[in-house]
């Protein structure tokens, strides 16, 4: 279990759960005037969750069972919003699940089924998308995935170094934006029309500057060599760029190589709109 620090007098932590045989946000109970932030923080943590348009959420109730209240599985264990258990916080209505998110809590953490109120200061457990460097992003903490082994980069030169750094940053957060391109594309590279999955990167329209920057629409599906190109600026141009209105424009450098075919054509856009890229003039 390793701790998320965060600026709030509560215990956060990532890892797996031994109630609910889980991985995931870990919020340690606050009964007993322990954490005084605990609702504070699980309020911040919804916040963080809508701000980026997290979806296959699961929130659980996973505090121990005790002879009075045996929390009988998981699926009793879930907050229930609507009817639904998995949120996606694209779409929901934040206000009105926080509420309702309090009420579930107070609901399964009663000892006694008969009392009228229960404790809303209960170990919760919340699953997504997110791994634990997304967490320690979201909260402000280094990411785990930028450390890199520091004799390594002593022994590099300054292009070395640099190219380090790119591919670094080029994978950072692939794992989850990478699977989500590949269904708003139909595992299908934009500009190219491969559909060799092995090749098919998750390129950042805008530079990558943390989770919020690793939605659908702030990127695009592209040939690890397109991608390559996407990311390379000569005089100030890309040698690959998308206009605005999604024509591809191939440097005049690149003028006799095998990229020029597809220079002034479109690129392939999701069907959902909601997913197509926003690139800028």
């Amino acid at each position: 279990m390793n701790e998320i620090k965060t600026k709030y007098d509560a215990k956060l932590s990532y890892g797996y759960d031994n109630v609910t045989y889980l991985e995931g946000l870990i919020l340690d109970a606050g009964g007993g005037g322990r954490y005084k932030d605990h609702t504070v923080l699980f309020r911040n943590i919804l916040d963080k969750l809508k701000a980026i348009n997290a979806h296959n959420v699961t929130i659980y109730v996973a505090a121990t069972p005790t002879a009075a209240n045996n929390y009988p599985n998981n699926e009793y264990r879930k907050i229930r919003f609507e009817d639904e258990t998995k949120f996606d916080f694209k779409t929901i209505d934040l206000d009105r699940f926080k509420s309702n998110a309090n009420d579930e809590i107070r609901e399964k953490g009663k000892v006694n089924p008969e009392t009228p109120n229960g404790a809303i200061h209960k170990r919760l457990l919340v699953t997504s998308d997110l791994d634990e460097n997304d967490w320690n992003e979201l909260f402000g903490n280094s990411s785990i995935k930028l450390i890199v082994n520091q004799e390594i980069i002593n022994n590099q030169n300054e292009n070395e170094l640099e190219y380090t750094y790119q591919k670094v940053k080029k994978r950072l957060r692939q794992s989850k934006f990478r699977k989500e391109l590949l269904l708003a594309y139909d595992y299908t590279c934009a500009v190219t029309g491969s559909k060799v999955i092995e090749l098919l990167e998750a390129a950042h329209i805008q530079p990558y500057d943390g989770v919020h920057t690793s939605v659908v629409s702030n990127g695009t599906l592209l040939r690890s060599d397109i991608h390559d190109l996407f990311d390379i600026y000569v005089e100030g141009k890309r040698l690959i760029n998308i206009s605005a209105d999604y024509k591809i424009e191939v440097h005049s450098s690149l003028d006799g190589s095998e990229y020029w075919e597809y220079n002034g054509k479109g690129i392939r856009l999701p069907k959902e709109q909601n997913d197509h890229p926003k690139f800028y003039k």
